[in-house]
């Protein structure tokens, strides 16, 4: 049991929907979603599911096989034009916060406006986010970083830009992929817990989180102890997505938390409904692999409450983050 499992079973059962209705537009994107996903997965270093739905039921080759026979292109794959190593960071940390204002000072100067049309619907996240009084919003960086200076530039109050990703977790406590533990909850509930709404989802997956957490107190006790530092009534939580690992963990840690997040798998779109900006899975990656947000800096460390960074020293990569980042503050 697990993501393997749960994935070959719902693959399975596409595929089969997909072969037995007519070929229609909806039925070619919807194949096109199933192999992003894959795609993804692959660029991202993982293999293992495209190998074993392979395997088990030719699975990726016929979903190739689907879309080439009509006549339909994949969803492209979104590479920047660096080898991995160009791509080198300082030895020396900065605390995040100072980051962000240096990077913000420096777009400010800069001369170049970044013309990535994808900044138009990421400000139309942010605006569909939102702002209301007596609610503080904690941004998930690396891939929130663009939002959270965009509030920034609004002046907006009570807005954290917090680094937590699978290296914070391994900061913490000395082992690797706990994520992968804390995202068990999620599958688990899709393949046993048949949640029909997100009230039954949190219900199955908050309480397992929990139980998970008690393996790793160094994570509870260090987050409990940021969130207690905020006292508005409310919290959002944005992220860019997919399955929402880190906002559920959040959420499992403190009744007052809300999640706002940019897309999500199909397979998890019904179940959190209205927090979801967009249902198009595909644009995910254009989210996640902007300069700013993907390569200017790296999780350093954690201490006293406060996160540090290190800074990418390419000049290509600070002359594109600038780019984005002024684009940003002059929306």
């Amino acid at each position: 049991m697990g993501f393997i499992s749960f994935s070959l079973d719902y693959y399975k059962k596409e595929l089969q929907k997909l072969e037995s209705v007519p070929v229609s537009a909806g039925t070619i994107y919807r194949a096109k979603q199933l192999l992003k996903m894959l795609d993804d997965l692959v660029d991202e270093g993982y293999t293992e599911l495209n190998e074993k739905l392979e395997e088990a039921c030719q699975g990726v080759s016929r979903l190739r096989k689907y879309l080439n026979d009509n006549h339909a292109k994949p969803f492209p794959i979104y590479r920047k034009p660096l080898a991995e190593t160009d791509v080198v960071y300082e030895q020396k940390s900065i605390e995040l916060a100072e980051a962000i204002k240096e990077l913000t000072g420096n777009a400010e100067k800069s001369k170049d406006l970044s013309k990535d049309a994808f900044l138009t619907e990421l400000l139309r996240f942010c605006e569909w986010v939102g702002y209301e009084e007596n609610t503080a919003y904690i941004f998930l960086l690396r891939d929130t970083l663009l939002p959270y200076i965009y509030y920034q530039g609004k002046n907006r109050k009570s807005i954290y830009p917090w680094l937590l990703g699978r290296k914070t977790l391994t900061m913490l406590t000395g082992t690797e992929n706990v994520d992968d533990a804390i995202r068990a909850s999620i599958i688990k509930a899709l393949e046993f817990g048949k949640c029909s709404s997100f009230e039954d989802f949190c219900g199955a997956v908050l309480p397992d989180i929990q139980t998970t957490l008690k393996q790793y107190p160094e994570i509870g006790n260090c987050l409990t102890a940021l969130l207690e530092d905020i006292q508005e009534k409310r919290i959002i939580v944005v992220e860019s997505g997919c399955s929402g690992t880190f906002p559920m963990l959040l959420m499992s840690l403190d009744d007052r938390i809300d999640v706002r997040m940019y897309t999500t798998y199909p397979y998890l779109l019904e179940i959190y409904g209205d927090k979801i900006y967009s249902p198009k899975y595909e644009e995910n990656r254009l989210f996640e692999t902007l300069y700013s947000q993907d390569l200017y800096f790296r999780f350093s460390d954690l201490k006293d409450g406060h996160f540090f960074i290190s800074k990418c020293e390419n000049k290509e990569v600070e002359k594109y983050a600038l780019a984005e980042v002024k684009a940003t503050l002059n929306e």
